[in-house]
């Protein structure tokens, strides 16, 4: 299947389109295939009651840092909200456990309203887990729905949903910049190579927070008998990250983001405790986890494999240990970019496709 490099989410008389991307860290969203237009929320869910979504409130700053939903009586904090009210990641769930409240959330967030199509992915731990969550995604999606979102009361009819294994959204994205810069190099009299992903043997590693993704993707034909997903993830890695600090909660959203700043301003300081710099304890414990990554990676790889996409907010951590490693195994790799939403961009390219084809384009 060849993907359309489309830029608008509306085609005359089709539902407006939204890409969630149910990260485990973090959701990320988008209505168009822009990626300065991804929405990145921090994916921790309150379940608390009326009263206290609706008390104390107050106007102004970013409404990221006070997301809340109430939907069939109940009402549920999103992200920075729901931190501070003492909300995990819900390590270990299943993506489908408030999936709904979180997809809500991006509902709210861009003021939709009527006629919706959603686009999202889920963990490919064998193909009877991966069907039976799918049909439990969208037996809950695909319905008429009455909510209100900061106290705005509105309605959404969500008549189509498609559900693809995660890691897949990054190889369509891949291939609309691949075909972008073709064309471009064809305009510019450039000679254009003509090898291309959509003719390959491609393996796609998507390191995120509770999985790590491995797909074989076959000329664009996903393998089903080869491609899995493992519980294990970059929550494995703060966990031994937070067991070397004094105080640390491998969950809490600040130790994360100081993980992922530039080398010279990895500062954290847990409740109660001085701040201490993670570039004394990280690298060891980096080189550790991306041996162990690699091995994992390693046994998975299928001898037709020529191409390896790495993508994932683990896999842009980890990309310069693996590069080399792939290099070595005489593997072409490829870093999906921007890393972080990769998936939730492919994830919409493909809605819009499954779009045209409703409407014969």
């Amino acid at each position: 299947m060849v993907f359309l490099a489309m830029t608008t989410s509306k085609f005359v008389g089709s539902p407006t389109l939204l890409s969630v991307d149910l990260g485990r860290t973090a959701i990320k969203t988008c209505i168009s295939s822009d990626p300065n237009e991804v929405l990145v929320i921090p994916a921790n869910v309150a379940k608390l009651t009326l009263e206290q979504v609706r008390q104390g409130r107050f106007e102004g700053g970013d409404p990221l840092r006070d997301m809340w939903v109430e939907y069939q009586g109940r009402a549920y904090a999103i992200g920075h909200l729901a931190a501070d009210f003492g909300a995990g990641l819900g390590v270990g769930q299943s993506k489908i456990e408030d999936a709904l409240v979180k997809t809500f959330a991006c509902i709210g967030y861009f003021e939709l309203s009527g006629d919706l199509a959603i686009s999202l992915g889920l963990p490919y731990l064998s193909q009877e887990q991966f069907d039976t969550e799918k049909r439990q995604l969208v037996a809950q999606l695909q319905a008429p729905h009455a909510l209100a979102y900061r106290g705005r009361n509105f309605t959404v009819n969500v008549v189509k949903v498609w559900v693809m294994p995660e890691g897949y959204g990054s190889l369509v994205w891949c291939h609309k910049i691949e075909k972008e810069m073709m064309e471009k190099e064809k305009a510019a009299g450039k000679r254009t190579e003509e090898k291309s992903l959509v003719n390959l043997h491609v393996a796609v590693i998507d390191i995120g927070h509770q999985t790590t993704d491995m797909l074989k993707v076959d000329k664009f034909h996903f393998a089903r008998g080869t491609s899995r997903s493992e519980q294990f993830g970059m929550s494995q890695f703060y966990e031994q990250l937070a067991a070397q600090i004094k105080g640390a909660d491998s969950e809490d959203l600040t130790l994360i983001e100081a993980v992922h700043r530039p080398e010279g301003q990895r500062f954290y300081r847990p409740r109660g405790e001085k701040p201490i710099d993670l570039d004394d304890i990280l690298p060891r414990i980096r080189a550790n986890f991306a041996r162990e990554l690699w091995e994992r990676i390693r046994q998975w790889l299928p001898s037709q494999v020529t191409d390896v996409i790495i993508t994932g907010g683990g896999g842009e951590f980890f990309w310069n240990d693996l590069a080399p490693l792939l290099r070595e195994y005489g593997l072409t790799p490829h870093l999906a970019e921007p890393t972080r939403t990769a998936n939730a961009l492919g994830q919409y390219i493909y809605g819009q496709v499954q779009l045209s084809k409703d409407k014969g384009a």
